[in-house]
């Protein structure tokens, strides 16, 4: 009987402690300025809640809003590592960039708001100056280079996917 209260509990916690989200005029500015700074790369726990407050986004709006700071939080972390020397850490943040990129590139393709599709398209393409900064930063053909020329390949993608 405790258990049907603790899942509720459990997702209004979650709910609650979920990261704020950052406004768009906090991404105002250059390319390098665009860059989300995180501190930490999430750890599963993390990621749960995010999941978590996503499924409370009930507007369109409001689901937008939110996929698109969590793109910026992966591009965030993928920088983070690359600063750091992770050198092995740079797969999964790369792959998980992709599929956060594909995540919000689908949703807003299904959507009519042109408005939004641009802005979408524009922070994508700051993110291609932003991959291509951190691709520099190891030797050309190099494993790690390709798994940066794949998120600028899925980035082009999405972009023209949203046209």
């Amino acid at each position: 009987m405790a258990k049907v209260f603790l899942l509720p509990l459990f997702f209004l916690f979650s709910f609650l402690l979920a990261p704020q989200l950052v406004t768009a005029d906090e991404w105002a500015g250059s390319a390098s300025d665009a860059l989300l700074k995180v501190e930490e790369v999430v750890n599963p726990i993390e990621r749960l809640k995010e999941k978590i407050t996503l499924f409370f986004k009930f507007s369109d709006k409001d689901k937008l809003s939110y996929q698109k700071y969590l793109v910026e939080k992966r591009l965030g972390e993928l920088d983070l590592v690359i600063r750091r020397g992770e050198g092995d850490a740079v797969e999964e943040q790369s792959s998980r960039y992709a599929t956060y990129v594909g995540r919000l590139g689908d949703l807003i393709a299904s959507q009519k708001n042109v408005a939004d599709k641009e802005q979408i398209k524009q922070m994508y393409r700051e993110h291609l100056k932003i991959l291509d900064t951190l691709q520099r930063n190891f030797e050309f053909g190099s494993g790690w280079w390709r798994l940066l020329e794949n998120d600028i390949n899925t980035v082009k993608i999405f972009i023209d996917k949203i046209n």
